[in-house]
């Protein structure tokens, strides 16, 4: 996840050179106002309320949902063709949020936590992923507000080319070892049911 967010962030700057119409783009002005005041902390209880309601709460409860859950139907309807179901998962992903402009990176992050969960058969490493990736960006918020990081991370300037092609060739080469690593019993999807799911279930009934 780390080492895929330049990439990401250079597919946002070509994201947000598409033409959207006056309306929309006020509507994603208006949304990103919001975010910043519900960033505002100006203390370390505040980073720490943030942390579990814009980190860890959507992490557990959106993984659960598009991974554990969605995700899973549409392998099992299409189970020759696992891809074609991350991929879905993760547009349906990035479209419930409703922020047009950041469609495109918001896809590829719900594609390389689709991507996590399907390699190594672990919804908690996709969780953990998606708790990295929005903690990262509240400590990043936080750590300005107090002086200590001088430029504005949300207000971050266009990423190099190269970035975005060192980023995505890092990721593409861990992604693979996390293939290697993990042992055959654990990604045998989808029938195999992590502890997550199964403990869920188990809850359930």
């Amino acid at each position: 996840m780390f080492l895929a967010l330049p990439f990401v962030s250079f597919t946002a700057d070509w994201n947000h050179t598409w033409p959207f119409s006056p309306d929309l783009e006020k509507t994603e002005q208006e949304a990103e106002a919001l975010t910043r005041v519900l960033l505002t902390m100006p203390d370390f209880a505040s980073l720490l309320i943030n942390l579990l309601i814009i980190a860890a709460a959507p992490a557990i409860a959106e993984e659960f949902f598009f991974r554990g859950v969605m995700q899973r139907l549409f392998i099992e309807m299409r189970p020759k063709v696992p891809w074609l179901a991350i991929v879905i998962t993760a547009a349906c992903f990035s479209a419930i949020h409703m922020q047009w402009m950041d469609f495109i990176p918001r896809l590829l992050l719900g594609f390389l936590l689709g991507a996590i969960y399907y390699l190594s058969g672990n919804l908690w490493l996709s969780i953990a992923g998606h708790f990295l990736n929005n903690g990262l960006q509240v400590v990043m918020v936080y750590l300005y507000q107090i002086k200590v990081l001088k430029s504005d991370p949300m207000d971050a300037g266009t990423t190099e080319w190269y970035l975005a092609v060192g980023s995505l060739a890092m990721t593409i080469v861990v992604a693979w070892q996390l293939y290697q690593r993990t042992p055959p019993a654990e990604r045998n999807f989808p029938q195999h049911r992590t502890d997550f799911t199964d403990n869920i279930e188990s809850i359930g009934k």
